[in-house]
């Protein structure tokens, strides 16, 4: 693991990703931070979003920066608009869709850090059109993510 230093990228800099539809940025990864958090900003497509998953390794927090999603963590189920804080704990099933006919945005926050390997892993095999959904709950399994 690195020790955290400075890290400055600008508004269309870092490690781009696309999975399920959504672009996905990194602006701070494990290696960045020490292992402590990953950062990501995600534009999700109109209707697109995550189906019911479930972390083993890592505690999400969403920061909704345009748009509306709706949100279901555990048997719980809400709107998030813009300016909304959303804390989804670890072991707990989760799910996210954007209800609006245009893209929207939020800040990706998980940790540990790490996160941004399966995302690289699935955008990966996600190229070159409609991926082999096994091999993707594979990877995801692997990195103690599992699809309901």
């Amino acid at each position: 693991m690195n020790t955290p230093r400075l890290k400055v990228l600008r508004a269309d800099e870092g490690s781009h990703f696309s999975v399920f539809g959504s672009a996905m940025t990194y602006k701070a990864t494990t290696e960045d931070t020490g292992g402590a958090f990953s950062l990501a900003l995600e534009t999700t497509p109109p209707q697109g979003g995550l189906p019911l998953h479930i972390h083993r390794r890592e505690d999400e927090a969403m920061y909704i920066l345009e748009g509306e999603y709706e949100i279901e963590c555990g048997d719980q189920i809400f709107r998030a608009g813009a300016g909304t804080f959303v804390f989804l704990p670890r072991n707990v099933s989760n799910r996210y869709q954007n209800l609006g006919n245009t893209p929207a945005k939020f800040l990706h926050i998980t940790s540990p850090g790490g996160f941004e390997q399966v995302v690289q892993e699935t955008s990966l095999l996600m190229t070159g059109g409609r991926p082999d959904m096994q091999k993707v709950k594979d990877v995801a399994r692997d990195h103690g993510i599992d699809f309901i």
